[in-house]
């Protein structure tokens, strides 16, 4: 069995001169994922005269592939995040946790932080959707209730629907909104604002305002 090689000594051979050569022509990411895996073989002790690196080109372009995908579904979910959809951006946060996977299994180079900073959003996104469906749910009680002239019950669902909304803000608010990924920068442009996403997710002028809650009936 061939002797192992560290990863300076690879490239003194012809086969890491040629590699080199190779790699001139690939792009800066699919260079960044060449080395990380000649790097993991170098530690493993698997980096030998007779290295093959054949497989290292098809996966250096997947895991390429794949972080741009990555990229794109963060900054997907960092306008869903803007635009108070919470399902919608766990949902994109979701498919970027599964190419960062992705990308890691071809052999890129991805940080645990990142895969579970992806996970955390997921988490908070998921209890912001489920306050925003009972802020939802409260919003159409008081409605119905204000219909039946029952103000009084009318306005504790509408301060309920209320406080469910910012509790939803609140969760959608600690997901990433862009972030970045490896290297390469996500769009942060967008920003987020709560009361813009309550104002978005319940229709405050139908389901609070309506209620007149200065009035009172009578028998």
């Amino acid at each position: 069995m061939a002797d192992p090689l560290t990863l300076d000594d690879f490239w003194q051979t012809e086969t890491g001169q040629q590699l080199q050569i190779d790699m001139a022509g690939m792009s800066d990411a699919e260079q960044a994922t060449m080395l990380n895996q000649l790097q993991v073989a170098a530690d493993k002790g698997d980096l030998t005269l007779d290295f093959s690196t054949d497989s290292m080109f098809l996966d250096s372009q997947i895991a390429e592939e794949k972080r741009e995908e990555a990229e794109l579904y963060q900054a997907e979910q960092a306008k869903a995040v803007e635009a108070g959809d919470w399902e919608k951006a766990e949902e994109f946060a979701s498919k970027a946790e599964y190419a960062m996977e992705e990308v890691k299994d071809h052999g890129g180079d991805v940080a645990e932080a990142e895969i579970y900073e992806a996970q955390a959003d997921q988490a908070n996104l998921e209890n912001a959707d489920y306050h925003q469906e009972i802020a939802d749910s409260n919003a159409d009680s008081a409605a119905a209730y204000a219909a039946e002239g029952d103000l009084e019950t009318a306005e504790i669902y509408a301060d309920s629907a209320a406080d469910s909304a910012t509790v939803a803000a609140d969760y959608g608010a600690s997901a990433d909104q862009g972030g970045t990924y490896a290297d390469q920068t996500v769009d942060t442009s967008l920003t987020f604002d709560a009361t813009a996403t309550v104002d978005t997710t319940i229709d405050t002028s139908s389901s609070y305002d309506s209620i007149d809650t200065s009035t009172t009936t009578t028998e």
